[in-house]
């Protein structure tokens, strides 16, 4: 957590390097969310309504789910980008440079560069850094910034901020649910904003192959640790014989989270062969960022997650392990 004054210098430092450019590029985390689309997009609206060139660039197709987000038809593919000279180089909800995947090329060694971010494990690798792991979310700390410059915040960028807060506060309902959260959600709503249509779009992206790839990882769920654990995985093969993406995985990780007992879910994700991404999420206030940190990921306290390389059955090993020390290490 941020103490508030020295947000308010951050939120002013920043305010200063957007009004006096003209030209800026703007990236998100690989496989981006709500949180870093809906941000990245609205503040590029802003910007543009103020008269200058945002650019958002991002490394691959945005999935059907997100295509209601204002400014996806914008988006430009990482192959495609060839603009140069921009004032300042963005990157909003990324907790460390590498987790910009193959745009952390196009981040420079030098000149003006802007991170803004609430995970709290954010290496602070912006020459500007807008960090506060107490915010809900990134499009809180994006809102922040628009109303400190007195930047113009029309309905579809006050609507993509608000997808992005009730995403990563999975429709107000996880602890990041902070009243700050709720009063600014109002104000969007003030802004024009109609929560249940968000919501509406928000699902509505999503085919028949889903709900058969949630059939088969839920058919599979595995709970260790005398039941305190509970874990899926998510195969590629598996993937395919759905018909389905990776990003029709989204929430899956949730589900053993609701059974009685378990205090820790994962998620196993197959991306290539021999390269895994486990996603957690905890119960009982258990800091999982503190795990993912074990791995070399990080997070928040109830959310976080790694990639690691290696066979299947020695990643689980060695997770199980790591996380059954975990759960006995935490105070209950």
């Amino acid at each position: 957590m941020v103490a508030e004054n020295a947000l308010l210098i951050s939120l002013r430092q920043i305010v200063d390097v957007l009004r006096d450019g003209s030209r800026f590029l703007m990236m998100t985390h690989e496989a981006p969310d709500l949180d870093g689309l809906g941000s990245m997009f609205a503040l590029s609206k802003c910007l543009t309504d103020l008269g200058k060139e945002a650019v958002t660039v991002v490394q691959k197709p945005i999935v059907p789910s997100q295509e209601f987000l204002w400014g996806v038809e914008r988006a430009v593919l990482k192959d495609s980008l060839h603009q140069k000279g921009f004032d300042a180089v963005l990157a909003l909800d990324c907790a460390e440079r590498g987790r910009l995947g193959s745009c952390v090329d196009l981040w420079p060694e030098e000149g003006p560069t802007i991170n803004i971010d609430h995970h709290e494990t954010n290496t602070l690798f912006g020459r500007f850094n807008l960090v506060d792991s107490n915010s809900s979310s990134t499009a809180e700390l994006v809102y922040r910034l628009i109303r400190t410059g007195n930047f113009p915040l029309d309905p579809s960028a006050a609507e993509n901020l608000f997808a992005a807060i009730q995403s990563d506060t999975g429709s107000f309902r996880y602890t990041n649910t902070t009243p700050t959260a709720m009063r600014i959600s109002a104000d969007l709503l003030d802004q024009g904003v109609r929560p249940w249509e968000i919501y509406l779009r928000s699902v509505s992206g999503y085919g028949p192959e889903r709900l058969a790839l949630l059939s088969k990882a839920l058919g599979q769920v595995q709970f260790h640790g005398e039941g305190r654990i509970g874990m899926l995985v998510l195969s590629k093969e598996m993937i395919k014989a759905c018909g389905a993406r990776p990003s029709d995985s989204e929430g899956f990780v949730d589900f053993p989270r609701y059974i009685k007992g378990v205090e820790l879910a994962v998620m196993i994700l197959e991306k290539d062969d021999n390269t895994y991404k486990f996603s957690m999420r905890s119960n009982h206030g258990l800091n999982v960022a503190d795990l993912a940190l074990r791995f070399g990921g990080g997070g928040h306290g109830r959310a976080a997650g790694f990639t690691v390389s290696g066979s299947l059955a020695a990643l689980k090993k060695d997770f199980l392990f790591e996380a059954g020390r975990f759960l006995n290490e935490t105070p209950g």
